[in-house]
């Protein structure tokens, strides 16, 4: 079970990293760097998330709880 979590671990964390440097691409531009975007400037910032800011989220959420699952199974 240890190196079966140990795997799924570091299949989530690889998948994260992924993720936020392609959401990092989208805002590379000056204003990206000071938390404005180009993107958001004419018609105001768009509500909610979008699919890549969704997946994102459900990959950091699942980071944080296969930390935790994986510490628990390392420790038995």
């Amino acid at each position: 079970m240890k190196t079966f979590m140990i795997v799924l671990h570091s299949l989530i964390s690889a998948g994260l990293i992924y993720m936020v440097m392609v959401q990092m691409s989208k805002f590379a531009e000056l204003g990206g760097a000071f938390g404005s975007g180009a993107l958001y400037t004419m018609f105001g910032r768009k509500k909610g998330l979008d699919t890549s800011g969704k997946i994102t989220l459900g990959l950091a959420i699942a980071f944080m709880v296969s930390s935790i699952l994986t510490a628990f199974f390392i420790s038995r």
